[in-house]
């Protein structure tokens, strides 16, 4: 189990800080300990090999505060 669900994803083109466009999937998550957030993934990242661990990370960030807390 990993931890989290995707609730939803889409693709958008971010505005980099010098002023070109990237694609990038921007993807909804909800923990399993109700922690919601959002995570931007670039496109070169966007494949069954990155992408676990991309979403994997944020969860564990989104449920830190759970844990500092206990």
């Amino acid at each position: 189990m990993p931890g989290y669900k995707v609730q939803d994803t889409r693709e958008i083109k971010a505005i980099t800080p010098a002023g070109s466009e990237q694609l990038v999937y921007r993807v909804w998550l909800v923990t399993d300990r109700g922690a919601t957030g959002t995570v931007d993934v670039p496109q070169d990242k966007w494949n069954k090999k990155d992408l676990p661990s991309i979403l994997k990370a944020k969860a564990d960030d989104l449920d830190l505060a759970f844990a500092v807390t206990e």
